[in-house]
C-alpha cells in the first residue's frame, strides 16, 4: 500500500512538471492579444478580430474584419474603445459590429499604443507619430518604427537599429540600447523595460541594460511578458522561451520551431501564446 501511494505521488510530480504552462490561443496566424473585462480580444493576419471569454476559449467568436487586412496591434481605449492597426491601411477603430478607419490616422501602423494622458502613438514605416486632438504628429521622423513604451515622462522607441529612449516633451534622444540590431518590441513593466530583436532581449532599468542571447541563428524576439514572480516569457520565432527571475539564460520550454507573435498574461495569471504558423494539412 505505502508502494502504492508512492507511486501515484511520483506520478502525480511527474504530470505536475509536465503540465503546459501557457494557453494557446484557438487560432492560427495571431498578430496581437489583449484583455478587456473578462475577455481575450486577438488579431490576426487577414481574418480580423475575434474574441473568447478568458475562461472558454470555445466561445470564440469573430467581431469584424476590415478586408483581409493585416491587424498587426489591438488597444483599448479608457472609454473601452478597440483600436486596431494595420502596416496596410493605419488606424481602424471598432463600432456598430464593424471596424472604420480612423480618419485622422492612416499612417501605416507597426504599433499603436495610449500614453498615460491617453493620447494615442503609433509607431510605423515612416517614423514615430503621436494624437494632437484629432490628429496624429510626427513625434520622430525615424523610420522603421515597430514598437513603442511609456515610463514617466519617457517614450522608448523599438526600430530597425535598435532602442531609443526620448524625452517625451523635447523629442531628445536621451539614450540608445541595441545599436544596429533589429528590434522588434519593447514593453513597460513597473520600472523595466524589456524588449529586443534579433537574437537579443535586453532588460532596461534607468541606464543599465541586461542582455540576453536568443538562439538559434536567426531567432528573433517578437513579444514579452512578465508575471508577478519575476518569471520573463518570451515570444520569439522559434518557440516559447522562459528566462527565470534573476537568470541572464533563456530557454525554450514549448512550441519549438513555432512563430510566436504574441503573448499576453490575464489577469488571472494565466500565460496566452499567439502562434503566427499555419495549419498544417
Amino acid at each position: 500500500m505505502k508502494l502504492l501511494i508512492l507511486l501515484e505521488s511520483l506520478l502525480l510530480m511527474v504530470f505536475s512538471c509536465s503540465r503546459e504552462q501557457y494557453h494557446q490561443v484557438p487560432r492560427m496566424l495571431v498578430y496581437n492579444i489583449a484583455q478587456h473585462n473578462d475577455s481575450i480580444y486577438f488579431s490576426t493576419s487577414d481574418n480580423g478580430i475575434f474574441s473568447f471569454p478568458a475562461a472558454a476559449p470555445g466561445a470564440m467568436k469573430r467581431l469584424a474584419t476590415a478586408g483581409h487586412l493585416p491587424i498587426r496591434s489591438i488597444v483599448f481605449a479608457s472609454d473601452g474603445t478597440l483600436y486596431a492597426g494595420s502596416y496596410y491601411s493605419g488606424v481602424h477603430y471598432f463600432k456598430n459590429d464593424t471596424l472604420l478607419p480612423l480618419s485622422w490616422a492612416r499612417q501605416l501602423s507597426w504599433s499603436i499604443k495610449f500614453d498615460d494622458e491617453g493620447s494615442l502613438w503609433l509607431a510605423g514605416t515612416h517614423g514615430i507619430y503621436r494624437q494632437r486632438h484629432d490628429s496624429l504628429v510626427a513625434f520622430s521622423t525615424m523610420g522603421g518604427g515597430h514598437d513603442v513604451a511609456f515610463c514617466g515622462g519617457l517614450v522608448a522607441i523599438a526600430h530597425m537599429g535598435g532602442i531609443s529612449v526620448f524625452d517625451m516633451k523635447t523629442g531628445a534622444i536621451i539614450r540608445e540600447f541595441c545599436k544596429g540590431v533589429i528590434c522588434w518590441t519593447i514593453a513597460r513593466y513597473d520600472s523595466l523595460l524589456i524588449g529586443g530583436g534579433l537574437n537579443l532581449c535586453v532588460i532596461i532599468n534607468k541606464e543599465t541594460c541586461k542582455k540576453i542571447n536568443l538562439g538559434p541563428k536567426n531567432n528573433m524576439l517578437w513579444s514579452t511578458a512578465l508575471d508577478r514572480t519575476g518569471m520573463l516569457y518570451l515570444g520569439t520565432q522559434e518557440g516559447l522561451y522562459r528566462v527565470k527571475a534573476g537568470s541572464d539564460e533563456a530557454r525554450c520550454i514549448g512550441l519549438k520551431g513555432v512563430c510566436i507573435k504574441s503573448l499576453l498574461i490575464d489577469n488571472k495569471g494565466r500565460l496566452w501564446v499567439g502562434r503566427f504558423n499555419k495549419y498544417k494539412k
